[in-house]
């Protein structure tokens, strides 16, 4: 697979999350899993919603689709781990796509519009499409996974495809000015979050490594005096007790 500078940075991110990361791929897996089901239902709820009935079967099968995605995702997740661990932990997280911001109580069809919607799938299936290429080029010695990938990889084309139409269509009605507006929203918005979320671990990160450093410089020290101030074997005499006549003595 032939790299472009443009997802270089990607490629780069994902080889140390599949490659080098302990147990990172399994989670990252499981993450996956939510994600596509909180997709699905998104998409079920644009079936409610949308007044053009010509989408409605679009949208149905796009529901479906990332709702076996979900499952495909869960699977390999499990069989990575060996059903255990962080990975079942993130899988089990029953409010996963509440905390992480995936689904809210509205639907994302409500939120944005049918115009905006449509922008919103297109632009995240094309950059999704694009980096489970990645990720299937880096885990082609795993014919489960890469086989896993190449059968998204054919769904996420339909949901390119009838995105991409549907806007050129609203495009072509005179809106135009209205679904460029719309994909630069969605654009702006995805980068924003990208960048939300680099600075909230690369500052969970440096946490790691200051408290690490506090730790060796100033707690190390302590730690090595105390233990060469403790008694061979560990065990502290206790103080003796003074004979009863003297207690007494004590006590006039």
């Amino acid at each position: 697979m032939t790299i472009s500078a443009a997802n270089l940075p990607i490629w780069l991110a994902s080889w140390l999350v599949w490659k080098i990361v302990p147990g990172r791929a399994a989670a990252k897996m499981a993450e996956f899993s939510h994600t596509e089901a909180g997709s699905g239902l998104d998409m079920l709820a644009a079936v409610e919603e949308t007044t053009r009935p010509e989408l409605r079967a679009r949208y149905f099968r796009h529901a479906l689709d990332e709702l076996r995605h979900a499952r495909l995702f869960r699977e390999r997740a499990q069989a990575w781990s060996g059903a255990r661990g962080r990975t079942q932990a993130v899988l089990e997280d029953s409010g996963f796509i509440a905390s992480h911001g995936i689904r809210t109580t509205e639907s994302l069809f409500r939120q944005l519009g049918e115009r905006e919607f449509l922008a919103f799938v297109w632009v995240h299936e094309k950059r999704g499409a694009e980096q489970f290429d990645i990720y299937a080029s880096l885990l082609g010695h795993d014919a489960a996974t890469a086989a896993m990938f190449a059968e998204i990889a054919k769904d996420e084309r339909f949901h390119i495809a009838y995105s991409r139409a549907e806007l050129d269509r609203l495009a072509k009605a005179g809106d135009e000015a209205g679904v460029r507006g719309a994909v630069f929203k969605v654009r702006a918005r995805r980068a924003w979050q990208l960048w939300v979320r680099l600075s909230l671990d690369f500052g969970n990160f440096m946490a790691g490594i200051w408290l690490t450093i506090l730790y060796v410089v100033l707690l190390g020290p302590f730690s090595v005096v105390a233990r060469a101030e403790r008694p061979v074997g560990g065990v502290v005499p206790p103080a003796p007790r003074p004979a009863p006549a003297d207690r007494a003595r004590e006590m006039i």
